[in-house]
């Protein structure tokens, strides 16, 4: 056990040098900072810059995004599910946590899609 933590802390050490070294021959090495007005300013493209940088963008997208994934999932689980337990025919257990698991995620695909209404123009 001593060996591991020594190692680890050898490994820590020379990356801690690494970074602090890189960043002292840079501060002495690197070239000079040109200071300039244009870095204060926005590039876009050489124009000057017009209006507001922030806009309204639409989520809703990412709702309807995180639905799909977890239908995806919930199609992939009950598909391993299904492959796991095709040879149990004398037992209702396995079916009965596939329906619950199916409804669980149902209603919260449910109760996500139906509080994106209110989001929606």
């Amino acid at each position: 056990m001593e060996a591991g933590i020594t190692t680890f802390l050898v490994f820590a050490a020379i990356a801690a040098a690494f970074g602090v070294g890189s960043i002292v021959a840079n501060r002495t090495l690197g070239a000079k900072g040109r200071r300039s007005y244009l870095q204060t300013t926005t590039y876009e493209c050489g124009e000057e810059a017009e209006g507001e940088a922030q806009i309204d963008f639409p989520t809703q997208h990412y709702t309807f995004a995180i639905v799909f994934v977890a239908v995806d999932v919930l199609g992939f689980i009950l598909a391993l599910w299904g492959l796991t337990f095709r040879g149990v025919n004398s037992s209702w257990y396995p079916v009965f946590i596939a329906v619950g698991f199916t409804a669980l995620a149902i209603t919260g695909i449910y109760y996500a899609l139906s509080g994106e209404k209110r989001w929606v123009i």
